[in-house]
């Protein structure tokens, strides 16, 4: 699972490795030494990964087959886990900003040094803030060193958490993965499938709109998601897509909402404008327009921050989230388990929390929440 929340300093990087007299949270694995992967190096990686097991082989763990159709129209059937590589970059720069390898900022005795594995105090590990498995006398099937060790299989094994949250969840249109969209509610539980994320909880803003990051307040973590789809950060990220949303009228008041309609809405609260859905990108249709907006600049979100200590040479995209995450499984949203807690294991809740302390999560992360410096799987 993802680790809880990651922590608001923007240039902090934790590492509380095996070894560290700080491990008290008993992470299982000792920090791997590693320079971190330039935006543009990330790129092939993220689009390697978005193709699922079938493509990156033993590169990355294995992922079982995930449920494609909803008979509307298209009967429900077993595909290969494919994932739409603008959301898992969305997620990614929420819980570590796309952090594998930092030269450590906290706790004391690791400060400074090789650059290694990022680790939150909750132990999330890396990129993908893979927390669930990651501890001393766990023993998941995945490989831990490598998810220690290599950026490409931290980010695969985060995915897992999302297609386990992608099975378990209600339909959303015709439940197409390539869909960015229909990925809405799986998003949702990602983080946890609490009411604390549903966009009809009175604790939002009714008037709230888009996420913006550079503007930051509340919003669902999955909104959080979405928004940071339509607003990269500069620098040759991703290309913003402008997303769709569900009627929140139709998503009910508790924290797992039914069978929704194919997303139309151009705001999370107000459906008098509409979109259209999005093919990914990266299945061969380029769904979104080149970013044209000023660098993000704007605080972290007042709730999760978002994801940890940037690369020396790619700008911030914000601080994680800090919401709760889920207990159990592996993923890059790490929230708390479904049914209250919040999000799958992978993202956290924390995200790569960059900041020196636990506050509140997001991620594991979103726990109904705990707070961890970073988050994920």
């Amino acid at each position: 699972m993802i680790s809880a929340v990651l922590a608001t300093a923007l240039a902090a990087c934790p590492c509380y490795t095996l070894s560290s007299s700080s491990n008290s949270y008993n992470c299982g694995v000792e920090a791997q030494n590693g320079t971190n992967p330039t935006t543009a190096q990330w790129q092939p990686i993220f689009a390697l990964v978005a193709q699922g097991p079938s493509a990156w082989g033993t590169q990355g763990p294995s992922v079982a087959d995930i449920g494609q159709g909803c008979g509307k129209p298209e009967p429900t059937h077993a595909v290969p886990a494919v994932f739409p590589c603008e959301l898992l970059k969305a997620i990614a720069m929420i819980e570590s900003s796309w952090t594998q390898f930092c030269v450590p900022t906290t706790p004391a005795d690791e400060v400074g040094g090789a650059s290694r594995t990022i680790i939150s105090f909750d132990c999330g590990y890396g990129v993908g803030q893979v927390t669930s498995g990651m501890h001393t006398g766990e023993t998941p099937s995945f490989d831990r060193l490598k998810v220690a060790s290599d950026p490409t299989y931290n980010l695969a094994t985060g995915t897992q958490i999302l297609a386990d949250k992608w099975r378990a969840t209600n339909c959303v249109g015709d439940n197409q993965p390539s869909i960015i969209e229909d990925w809405y509610t799986a998003t949702w539980a990602y983080n946890g499938l609490a009411y604390s994320n549903n966009p009809s909880n009175p604790a939002y803003s009714s008037t709230r709109g888009v996420w913006n990051p550079s503007v930051g307040g509340s919003a669902p973590y999955q909104e959080k998601v979405f928004g940071r789809v339509e607003f990269p950060p500069s620098g040759g990220y991703w290309t913003s897509v402008k997303l769709a949303y569900p009627d929140p009228s139709t998503v009910g008041a508790s924290g797992s909402p039914p069978d929704l309609a194919e997303p139309a809405c151009a705001s999370p609260t107000d459906c008098s404008a509409t979109r259209s859905t999005h093919v990914s990108g990266c299945f061969g249709s380029d769904a979104g327009t080149p970013d044209a907006g000023p660098p993000d600049a704007g605080p972290p979100d007042a709730g999760k921050p978002d994801a940890g200590t940037p690369d020396a040479g790619q700008p911030d995209a914000g601080a994680p989230d800090a919401g709760p995450r889920d207990a159990g499984t592996t993923g890059m949203d790490a929230g708390h388990p479904d049914g209250g807690m919040q999000g799958g294991n992978v993202h956290g809740g924390c995200g790569c929390s960059t900041g020196s302390a636990p506050f509140g999560l997001f991620l594991l992360l979103l726990i109904r929440r705990k707070r961890c410096p970073m988050q994920r799987a």
